[in-house]
């Protein structure tokens, strides 16, 4: 069983976010009307400046990755492992000693994200949790239910549409 993303489908969905919109759609504005009252040819050529980088600011962010040779995010089932990739995690987790859970308890949700990636409908990397243990998170949109490892005292949460296809084959 795998759950694959691409890096466009990472992109795709970081760049879609209402909050990433939203930010880029208000500085866009402030910049433009900056530009519209300056009176300096200088300060044009710096509001123009900042526009630019403005719009190219996230895309770059996700383009950081590229180097790293990640072709997929998400995880991939084998032989009773699980190999977990949720920039910056790429793990593989032996799953023969794993203590495995499907739920839907608010206390096992991401709640604030250490190190990684966020936006509405992707999280992905190191999260603490709702009762404050830390996590290695993946979720792709949302569900009710999600799965939650805990594998040698290290925790994983995994969300998305289809989990408890993932549930039935590992938890068997």
């Amino acid at each position: 069983m795998q759950y694959k993303l691409t890096f466009i489908e990472v992109m795709i969905t970081s760049l879609s976010s209402p909050v990433v919109l939203a930010v880029i759609a208000i500085a866009c504005l402030a910049t433009i009307y900056c530009f519209i009252k300056a009176e300096s040819m200088r300060v044009k050529i710096l509001l123009l400046a900042v526009l630019f980088f403005t719009v190219l600011f996230i895309p770059l962010l996700d383009l950081v990755r590229l180097p790293l040779g990640w072709d997929w995010y998400g995880y991939e089932v084998s032989d009773g492992k699980l190999h977990i990739k949720a920039w910056p995690v790429d793990e593989v987790v032996d799953l023969k000693n794993a203590k495995i859970i499907l739920t839907n308890s608010s206390e096992w949700r991401p709640k604030i994200r250490t190190f990684g990636e966020g936006a509405t409908y992707l999280a992905m990397g190191y999260y603490k949790l709702e009762n404050g243990v830390d996590a290695v998170v993946f979720r792709h949109k949302n569900s009710d239910s999600f799965v939650v490892i805990n594998a040698s005292g290290k925790y994983y949460v995994i969300i998305h549409p289809e989990v408890e296809r993932l549930y039935k084959e590992i938890a068997g």
